[in-house]
């Protein structure tokens, strides 16, 4: 199987055929916005194995990212952020076995957990391949809109984790990275989910999605901790301080407070009454499953764990980004 040149992706019937992360790529490229070097494998039962593409015409020196491109991806509804794998800075002669990791990671826990909370199919899901040039970045950030004249921005630079944040509106607030934002959103007549990385030649465009659910707006107010309000609702629960995604302490419907979320917590956040994390913001990977799963989450709650514990009670709001402890 030889890879497909982005070029050769028409945006209107790419999501069957390449999956939504590549459709995304091919509609950014088409209304002229700079997207990295890119080539898709398309989903079938030759790209999970090891050699199957036929990678002949993408041999040379540099490094390559990975990523997946499932036709449930970056869907206007369910994104599925983070579930799929993605490899950065791959060597050529390792692309083969990181392509059919990436091509593999459709089936696992955290997809079948999501898909139950979500109310989707429980499934196996074939992932098609993106192929792109890497650069390490000197910035990274994501974009979520509120409309077409307004947004939230987090940034980081190089691979650092703690992140910058600005609201942005056209009228003022925005910076360029803002203002490059609002810019996309405009051309595409969409609120739109981007993510960019500014390289040593410019900024690129490494993602578009349809917004699936709406960013809350910062709120006044708060309790004993507050953060960021990240995912709406309230709930009360059982705090469990979880040390990993295998911690024997949890329970369903549990307070779930942890530093931060990387996909392998999904299937906790999928039993979890709320989520508490220390660090992130509101366009984090916790605030963006919570969103779509419908569990209010605060994040950036910094002394988080340093005053909550395992076993008291807690109440989350995360409409107003505060936790309040109910009982001991």
């Amino acid at each position: 199987m030889k890879p497909i040149m982005l070029r050769d992706v028409d945006p209107e019937d790419a999501r069957a055929a390449v999956g939504g992360k590549a459709r995304g790529l091919a509609v950014l490229r088409r209304h002229g916005f700079r997207v990295p070097a890119t080539w898709v494998l398309p989903a079938g039962p030759g790209t999970a194995g090891p050699g199957a593409a036929d990678l002949s015409g993408l041999a040379g020196p540099g490094l390559w990212a990975v990523r997946s491109s499932a036709s449930v991806e970056d869907d206007p509804v369910h994104s599925f952020a983070g579930l799929f794998r993605t490899e950065l800075g791959v060597g050529f002669g390792g692309l083969p076995a990181a392509i059919a990791r990436v091509a593999r990671s459709g089936a696992g826990e955290r997809v079948r957990a999501y898909q139950a909370r979500a109310g989707l199919a429980v499934r196996d899901v074939e992932v098609a391949v993106v192929l792109q040039r890497y650069e390490p970045p000197r910035e990274s950030g994501v974009w979520i809109g509120r409309d077409l004249e307004s947004g939230r921005l987090e940034w980081a630079s190089g691979a650092a984790e703690e992140c910058t944040a600005e609201e942005c509106t056209s009228g003022s607030g925005a910076g360029p990275a803002g203002r490059a934002c609002l810019g996309v959103q405009r051309a595409l007549d969409t609120v739109a989910d981007l993510e960019f990385a500014v390289l040593d030649s410019g900024l690129t465009w490494v993602q578009y999605r349809p917004v699936t659910r709406p960013v809350p707006a910062p709120a006044p107010g708060g309790g004993p901790l507050t953060g960021v309000p990240a995912a709406p609702g309230v709930a009360e629960g059982t705090v469990v301080c979880a040390s990993g995604p295998a911690d024997p302490s949890w329970r369903p419907g549990s307070v779930l407070v942890i530093a931060g979320t990387d996909p392998e917590w999904v299937p906790l956040m999928a039993e979890a009454a709320a989520v508490v994390t220390t660090s992130g913001g509101s366009l984090c990977h916790a605030a963006i499953v919570a969103r779509e799963l419908g569990v209010p989450c605060v994040t950036g709650v910094a002394d988080a764990l340093d005053r909550l514990r395992t076993g008291m009670r807690a109440e989350v709001d995360g409409t107003r980004g505060a936790v309040r402890v109910t009982g001991r």
